[in-house]
């Protein structure tokens, strides 16, 4: 029995020190980035972007492939089913915050070390030749004809969703809700003219919106934003004041990893992330995606995220979109 248990005690210290070593040679292969949505839209375009520059620092590719559907949940399992030795990570956005009322992975934020890039403020863009030219014009129609205005988003309980669904209960705007799987689709049936506008980030509208393809509205926030080549877009707040109190929900773009991966691979990882947010590459990107910088990884990022959950769940529950009692999650309110 003596020695069983010596022999034992070995093998926990022999693993131990087995785990250790491993990290420190981290990484030695290339690491997979799973993304949890379509190809093109913010999380997809920020996770590549993050990655590539990640690449110099840690001497290895990142490889990034799409695995959206499932409200994220898809992408998320995949990695979750992973091993948790930073080979494969997560590429995802704010909408990881209502993976657990979506039904999505029951694994909340508290069960990931994050690293948080940048966000875009949100806007509803239409086409350029759309008869509304202002957001009071699509109010108008909306409130005239009841669920006959279309407006596209990435998906039921995402950020942009939540944002429609704001100004749909809470301003008595009663458009009809169209889900895709990512901004990119959603985009793309607005230029396809099958819906009649589209809830999206700043950051994802913005070449469109130079190109004189769509046109800005209103912007899903409670400040102005303003648009290089269009100009000044007014905040929803300005013709809707009762959304006051619900904002600002802010975007956030972010690459996941569980919480316990190893520490010193968090580490490696992080490092990684602040030489590829602070290189010239990624100042520019930040300007071309009408983003501001956060640049947070560790438990400030993981502080955020938590925070961030806690109102994006609760506001999805109230609303009536989740499936899931943030309660029974765990999830405290704000």
């Amino acid at each position: 029995m003596k020695r069983l248990l010596i022999i034992s005690m070995s093998l926990f210290l022999m693993a131990g020190f087995v785990s250790s070593m491993n990290a420190a040679d981290f990484p030695d292969k290339n690491i997979k980035v799973i993304v949890h949505s379509s190809a093109g839209g913010g999380s997809d375009v920020w996770a590549r972007k993050v990655s590539a520059l990640m690449e110099p620092n840690l001497d290895v590719k990142m490889i990034v492939s799409n695995k959206p559907g499932g409200k994220g949940g898809v992408g998320a399992n995949f990695v979750w089913n992973a091993k948790h030795d930073g080979y494969t990570i997560l590429g995802a956005s704010e909408s990881s915050m209502t993976y657990g009322v979506n039904g999505a992975i029951d694994k909340t934020a508290k069960y990931w070390n994050f690293f948080i890039s940048a966000g875009s403020p949100g806007v509803i863009c239409v086409l350029n030749d759309s008869p509304y030219k202002t957001f009071g014009d699509l109010v108008k129609a909306a409130r005239t004809n009841p669920d006959t205005v279309k407006v596209s988003n990435a998906g039921i309980g995402k950020l942009w969703h939540l944002k429609s669904e704001m100004f749909r209960k809470y301003g008595n705007v009663p458009i009809k809700h169209s889900p895709y799987k990512g901004s990119a689709p959603a985009i793309v049936a607005l230029l396809s003219k099958e819906v009649d506008a589209v809830s999206c980030s700043a950051g994802e509208a913005g070449s469109y919106i130079e190109s004189g393809k769509m046109r800005p509205l209103v912007m899903t926030e409670n400040q102005p934003f303003n648009f290089p080549g269009f100009g000044e877009t007014p905040p929803i707040t300005e013709s809707l004041p009762e959304l006051n109190k619900y904002l600002p929900m802010s975007q956030f773009l972010t690459l996941m990893v569980p919480k316990d991966t190893d520490p010193a691979i968090i580490n490696r990882l992080g490092q990684a992330f602040e030489a590829a947010m602070a290189s010239d590459d990624m100042a520019g990107f930040i300007k071309m995606q009408n983003a501001t910088m956060i640049n947070l990884w560790g438990e400030e990022a993981n502080k955020m995220a938590v925070d961030m959950e806690k109102k994006f769940s609760w506001f999805a529950y109230d609303l009536g979109i989740a499936k899931v009692n943030p309660a029974d999650l765990g999830i405290e309110k704000p």
